[in-house]
């Protein structure tokens, strides 16, 4: 039996896993929930939960924020904001929330005198100025000034629910009327989104999946070189509100300001906070030296920021995801398992002078490399609870009984993870049961030549979670179980584990789903949903091994869902059923008869039918008729009256017919040879 001495060792060994495991793993999941931070209303909550992304979200706000407040102010580039404010607006009499452009003119000339360098108004011009003879003299002052940028404000009217309960606005962009923007140099949306649930302005914005953000464009207008993209950029603020060059737009109208100010600056023209009925109030952001009380920062400032980051080539960018998650991990390990083994007061010592140690690396990364990371995470929460763990571990490694602290160790360290569902009502052993089951294959068209040309892992996997999150959400809401996931492609199976009366259905009512939505478009390319159906006896189960479940369906049937997936690329088609789904969808879909087909590793030829709708109760279409003459004849050995039908579908189809133009190809290959003996009209494929 051992000692008390090794039994205070083991116990010890154990505080250290459980705290690095502890530490390390809060810190990890706080790390990827981080993650979503500058995406508010973009992302769904992350696979840890609601409370886990909120704590993950704002400890990465304040990993941004502070790390400029460590860093303090910069030198400000020279440019200038000339603000619109309420006592302006009473010098130059006016008393609505829109100036009068002829104001604008008078000040673009000004500019334009005194050789700014661009010109950026935050201001929206997007209907037509009343007076007669004024907008076309702004717009001449434009031209004059050759360097003009114009905003763009985006509405945001209706949602579109999104799975998980989230809705996304649709955007709209509202450009500048039509003279103004043609005699503008550049023009672009001013819209922050997305826009931080504490509405701060922390991505920099790039605009929206139409047109460019304004700063975006200035950029570019003025030389930037930097790459599109989709990498995410974030705003390098260069100090609190107030720190770039600021006048008010009536002393520059009443030539309060000395001749020569604005020379070779970009000058920002916009609204700043107020309180009376101008509308600039609401142009107000939190910026990270908002943080300790101090202002919001007005919306032109924040514009003017992006550009001039991007002008400069400034901007900051976040440490690589994994090597941000890895690196609070390995802090987390590191802080969980050593800090047990001091006493109490040197733990406290040893976590304080780590926490320094971050928040030190913390200030060199922004400053030095334009870097930022959640380093909050370990200084605010893993330093904090690892105090709480070796203080506590320690406490309980002295005071408490060994023996229930041996079988607390034991249970936890335990291998066994069967034990803990031994009571569950599922066969987790090896093997299956033979079921009535309906499986579905699909694959993204179009995805590898995608992924050849992007040469971005992260941009590849970005679009994959996109296109299975509306996958999966079609089939689950189908009661369907979704059993691989293989690259772009997956399987789903109705009638399994579970059976299903029903089954048959509510495949197909998932496979017309996933038909009409489960598409999106990618660098310019449209990517769809090919899928193939079947319905017949599989073997359920547990295809893995005793160490390692896999829950699986094998079988004919589920060969069979396979190639019919697979024959979509020769037929141009979507979707295709089998004859035995056909036979108990009928009442509720539309499906066109395509033919006989012997697919490839399989000797028994299958009726092959297109999914074309839900049962609508129109007359079916008079080219529908004619693609089934068409498939008659050809099945008949009349090969001229199957072509005749088929170049007469694609007639009556204004966008073609994948189906048809098949046939026509398959024809002219059977015309250039004698009939095979005992042609029975099916359709040979070698290849899958």
């Amino acid at each position: 039996m051992w000692g008390r001495r090794n039994v205070r060792r083991l116990l010890s060994i154990g505080s250290s896993v459980l705290g690095a495991a502890l530490v390390g793993g809060l810190g990890w999941v706080l790390a990827q929930t981080s993650q979503s931070v500058g995406t508010f209303g973009e992302r769904t909550p992350s696979q840890f939960g609601w409370l886990a992304t909120a704590v993950g979200e704002a400890l990465a706000r304040l990993s941004y924020d502070l790390s400029f407040i460590l860093r303090g102010p910069v030198n400000v580039p020279q440019a200038s904001f000339i603000y619109l404010d309420e006592k302006s607006a009473l010098d130059m009499e006016q008393s609505g929330a829109i100036w009068d452009r002829a104001l604008h003119a008078r000040l673009l000339r000004q500019l334009t005198a005194d050789k700014a360098r661009a010109v950026f108004f935050d201001i929206a011009f997007t209907d037509a100025w009343p007076v007669p003879g004024v907008e076309e003299d702004f717009a001449a002052a434009m031209r004059e000034n050759g360097r003009v940028i114009l905003a763009a404000p985006v509405e945001m009217d209706d949602h579109k629910e999104i799975p998980g309960g989230w809705s996304m606005p649709l955007e709209q962009v509202i450009p500048p009327i039509d003279p103004l923007r043609e005699a503008a140099a550049a023009w672009g949306t001013i819209v922050f989104h997305p826009l931080d649930g504490d509405y701060g302005v922390r991505r920099l914005p790039s605009g929206t999946g139409t047109k460019q953000s304004a700063a975006w464009e200035a950029a570019k207008m003025l030389g930037a070189k930097f790459e599109d993209g989709d990498a995410v950029r974030w705003l390098n603020y260069y100090g609190p509100p107030g720190c770039f060059d600021e006048v008010p737009v009536n002393d520059v109208l009443k030539n309060r300001v000395k001749p020569g100010r604005f020379e070779n600056r970009i000058v920002i023209v916009g609204g700043r906070s107020t309180l009376s009925g101008l509308g600039f109030g609401k142009d107000d952001f939190r910026s990270p030296f908002s943080l300790l009380g101090g202002k919001f920062t007005s919306g032109a400032e924040v514009h003017l920021t992006a550009l001039l980051n991007l002008l400069r080539n400034e901007w900051l960018v976040r440490l690589d995801e994994n090597r941000e998650a890895w690196l609070i991990l390995v802090f987390g390990v590191l802080l969980g398992g050593v800090l047990p083994r001091f006493r109490p007061h040197l733990a406290v010592l040893a976590a304080a002078l780590a926490m320094f140690a971050i928040g030190v690396f913390a200030y060199w990364l922004l400053a030095y490399q334009r870097i930022w990371f959640a380093w909050c995470v370990p200084v605010f929460v893993q330093a904090p609870v690892a105090i709480v763990w070796a203080v506590g571990a320690r406490y309980f490694i002295e005071e408490r009984r060994r023996k229930a602290l041996r079988d607390g160790f034991g249970h936890y360290l335990s291998p066994h993870m069967a034990d803990r569902i031994a009571d569950s009502d599922f066969a987790l052993g090896p093997g299956g049961s033979v079921v009535e089951a309906s499986v579905i294959f699909t694959d993204l068209e179009g995805f590898t030549p995608l992924s050849e040309r992007l040469h971005n892992p992260e941009l590849i996997t970005q679009v994959l979670l996109k296109y299975f999150t509306k996958t999966t959400g079609h089939i689950h809401d189908q009661d369907g179980t979704i059993t691989n996931f293989v690259g772009d492609a997956l399987t789903a199976v109705w009638g399994a584990p579970l059976a299903d009366r029903d089954h048959v259905r509510k495949a197909v009512r998932a496979a017309w789903r996933l038909h009409e939505i489960a598409r999106m478009e990618v660098d310019g390319h449209l990517l769809r949903t090919r899928i193939g159906l079947h319905t017949g006896p599989v073997l359920a189960g547990n295809v893995g091994s005793a160490e390692r479940f896999n829950y699986a369906v094998i079988g004919d049937a589920v060969n069979l869902a396979s190639r019919l997936e697979g024959l979509n690329k020769f037929l141009g088609t979507r979707v295709l059923l089998s004859e035995a789904v056909r036979e108990k969808c009928s009442d509720e879909f539309l499906t066109r008869r395509l033919g006989e087909f012997r697919v490839a590793g399989r000797s028994e030829a299958c009726v092959v039918h297109e999914l074309l709708g839900p049962v609508s109760g129109e007359a079916r279409a008079e080219w529908w008729m004619v693609f089934e003459k068409g498939v008659d004849a050809f099945r008949g050995g009349d090969f001229e009256a199957a072509a005749h039908a088929m170049r007469e579908t694609m007639a009556l189809r204004e966008d073609g017919d994948g189906p048809a133009e098949f046939y026509l190809r398959e024809i002219a290959s059977l015309q250039a040879a004698p009939l095979p003996h005992g042609w029975s009209g099916v359709i040979e494929l070698a290849t899958k």
